[in-house]
């Protein structure tokens, strides 16, 4: 598995954004940007595939993660494409392509609308698709279900690495076995000492970012607006493993007609998580976009 080589701060508003360099930044810039409660550690196993594909690979912590945390407000995806769009102009790139994992392709959406000049080829990894509400309910309804167990989480306390380690080796997701590779994700994500470790994301931006999860204008018209095609992966599996994933085949052949320049591809053994933190999956989801290893 890669390593950052090297952490860059981007001055953005409010203070610094961290960005981080898998390899030695030879070949095409590719921007990409984690979930909604993680950060570039997401993307190790990726780095190393994209690197064997000739890419240059830079992976950020969105504001209020990772070594981006201490930054403020407001938040919500018009700020993080603002942020990515400083990103971008920072190192100088030329439309870089751009790839999203969950939450991060709502993030790489924005960007692409609202900055569509600065970017390349977009790619959305089981996101970035705005999920219709549940029938009679409102966004204020549906949020609690959908931030319940990352809050919960957030507001924990560990007494060491270890014991996050044990919380995060049971859950669902990574029922495939654990590595080294979640061994560093989950390291990298606590902040603090022991016996006080917290993980590393702000709750508040959690709440602020998953507003923007439901139809939000800015995702829903940036979607309609594109003016090439962009890859749309869907995970066989979902958050906890379950079979559907979090995209269901049905949602999407309702949802999908209204963004005509989305090209749906399905991947097959992989759950919205080991898509990118299984070896198989990683290489796989660059298989889809880039083609063969060099």
């Amino acid at each position: 598995m890669s390593l950052p080589i090297q952490r860059t701060l981007v001055p953005v508003t409010g203070g610094s954004l961290a960005v981080f360099r898998y390899g030695d930044g030879v070949g095409d810039p590719v921007l990409l940007i984690h979930g909604v409660t993680s950060s570039n550690r997401a993307f190790q196993l990726f780095a190393d595939a994209l690197i064997a594909r000739g890419k240059a690979v830079y992976a950020v912590d969105l504001r209020g993660r990772g070594d981006s945390n201490l930054l403020p407000g407001p938040f919500g995806m018009a700020q993080h494409a603002k942020d990515m769009a400083a990103v971008i102009e920072s190192f100088g790139w030329i439309k870089p392509d751009v790839i999203g994992h969950s939450m991060g392709g709502f993030v790489a959406a924005a960007l692409v609308g609202s900055y569509p000049d600065l970017v390349g080829e977009v790619v959305f990894a089981d996101g970035g698709v705005p999920l219709p509400l549940p029938a009679g309910m409102s966004v204020e309804q549906v949020l609690p279900f959908v931030l319940g167990p990352a809050l919960a989480r957030l507001a924990m306390v560990f007494e060491s690495k270890d014991a996050y380690r044990d919380f995060w080796r049971v859950q669902p997701a990574f029922s495939k076995g654990w590595s080294s590779v979640m061994d560093e994700y989950v390291d990298y994500d606590l902040r603090g000492d022991a016996p006080n470790f917290k993980p590393s994301t702000n709750p508040a931006a959690v709440e602020a970012d998953s507003r923007d999860l439901f139809g939000d204008d800015l995702i829903v018209r940036s979607l309609k607006s594109l003016t090439r095609q962009a890859l749309f992966i869907k995970a066989e599996r979902g958050l906890q493993n379950e079979e559907g994933g979090l995209y269901p085949l049905a949602v999407l052949d309702a949802v999908l007609p209204q963004y005509p320049m989305l090209k749906l591809e399905f991947l097959a053994d992989c759950n919205h998580y080991d898509m990118f933190t299984d070896h198989l999956g990683a290489d796989n989801v660059a298989q889809i976009i880039y083609g063969d290893r060099l």
